[in-house]
C-alpha cells in the first residue's frame, strides 16, 4: 500500500514536471527570435542598468503569464472569435511603429534618448504596459494549447494550467534575461555608436511592423 502511494506520488511529480518543462520550452523558443520586447530589454540593459532591465522583464513576464492563463481558462470562447485576433495584430502593429519612430527620432537627437525606452518611469510598469499592448501572445498560446490538448500533452485542469503557466513564465523570463545579458555585454559599443544602433533598432522595429501588416492583410 505504501509503495503504491509512493509510486503514484512520484508519477504525479514527473507529470507536473513535464507540464512545467513543456511550458518553459515553448515560451523560450517563442521568445528567443528578435521581437519588440526582447530588443527593448536589451536596449534598457545597455543604456540604463541591469536592475532596471530585470524589472522590465518581470513586468513583461507577469502580463504574458496573465494572458496565457486567461487564454487557457477561456479556450473554447476565444477559439470562436477570430476577429479578436485582428484587433490583437493591429495593436501590435501600432506599438511596433511607435517604437520604430521613437528609435529614428532618438538617432537624430543629440541626447539619443528614446521617447519610450528611455523614459524616467518605472521599468516594471513600462514592461507590463508594452506587454499589454502586444497581445499576440493570445493567438500564439491558443494555438499551442489546442495542439497540446489534442495530443493529450496537456490536461484541462486548473492545477495543470497553473503549472504550465508557471513554466511559460520561466521560459519568457529566461529568454529576456539572455537579451539583457547581451545588452550589458555590448553596452559600451551600443552607447558609443548610439545613433547607428538607434537607426538599426528603428529598421528592425519597422521590418517587424511590416511583417505583421502583411499577415494582417
Amino acid at each position: 500500500m505504501v509503495a503504491n502511494i509512493i509510486f503514484k506520488s512520484f508519477f504525479m511529480v514527473i507529470q507536473y514536471l513535464q507540464y512545467l518543462l513543456t511550458g518553459l520550452l515553448i515560451s523560450l523558443s517563442g521568445s528567443l527570435p528578435l521581437g519588440n520586447l526582447n530588443v527593448a530589454a536589451m536596449q534598457i540593459a545597455a543604456k540604463h542598468s541591469l536592475n532596471k532591465a530585470v524589472w522590465f522583464a518581470v513586468g513583461v513576464t507577469a502580463i504574458e503569464m496573465m494572458y496565457l492563463r486567461l487564454t487557457l481558462g477561456l479556450l473554447n470562447l476565444l477559439a470562436g472569435y477570430e476577429r479578436l485576433f485582428y484587433l490583437f495584430r493591429a495593436l501590435t502593429i501600432v506599438l511596433l511603429l511607435v517604437l520604430a519612430v521613437g528609435s529614428f527620432i532618438a538617432a537624430r537627437s543629440k541626447a539619443g534618448k528614446h521617447v519610450i525606452l528611455d523614459s524616467t518611469g518605472n521599468k516594471l510598469v513600462l514592461g507590463a504596459t508594452m506587454s499589454i499592448l502586444n497581445p499576440m501572445q493570445v493567438p500564439f498560446w491558443l494555438g499551442w494549447a489546442v495542439y497540446l490538448l489534442s495530443r493529450s500533452l496537456l490536461v484541462a485542469t486548473s492545477g495543470v494550467y497553473n503549472i504550465f503557466t508557471a513554466g511559460a513564465g520561466m521560459g519568457t523570463f529566461a529568454a529576456l534575461l539572455l537579451f539583457i545579458l547581451a545588452g550589458r555585454k555590448f553596452s559600451v559599443f551600443m552607447i558609443t555608436h548610439r545613433a547607428s544602433v538607434n537607426i538599426a533598432m528603428g529598421c528592425l522595429f519597422g521590418i517587424l511592423a511590416l511583417f505583421q501588416i502583411v499577415h494582417f492583410l
